[in-house]
């Protein structure tokens, strides 16, 4: 069985015709606005923390997954201290940032088949 590649070249050379066409300019805006500032001091420190508790999160998340209740109770711990962090960085963001942190509550029993099923 043989493959026409045509519609393949119309495809991928249309894009390339489009970047052509923009003036230097126009790809000097664009980069500009494609580039993330780096973060620094508080802001920085707080999205690792923001991190961390999502990996957490992520993690409790398997334990529940695989009923490994040891590994369970141990995330949970560590998510206190986690949330804790957060709170702590995201309090000493200056200026405050537009979006509210929330509630990081989360529903916790140390028998993690009472935690699935509450039975």
């Amino acid at each position: 069985m043989v493959m026409s590649s045509a519609p393949h070249s119309q495809i991928d050379s249309q894009p390339l015709s489009v970047i052509s066409r923009l003036t230097a300019k126009q790809l000097e805006d664009l980069l500009s606005e494609a580039i993330c500032p780096a973060l620094t001091g508080e802001r920085l420190l707080s999205a690792q923390a923001m991190k961390l508790l999502m990996r957490i999160d992520r993690d409790i998340g398997e334990a529940r997954a695989q009923f490994n209740q040891d590994w369970f109770r141990r995330l949970m711990r560590a998510r206190l201290k986690a949330v804790s962090r957060l709170r702590r960085r995201w309090s000493r963001i200056a200026p405050t940032p537009p979006v509210p942190l929330g509630r990081l509550r989360r529903r916790y029993h140390a028998n993690l088949t009472m935690y699935l099923y509450g039975s």
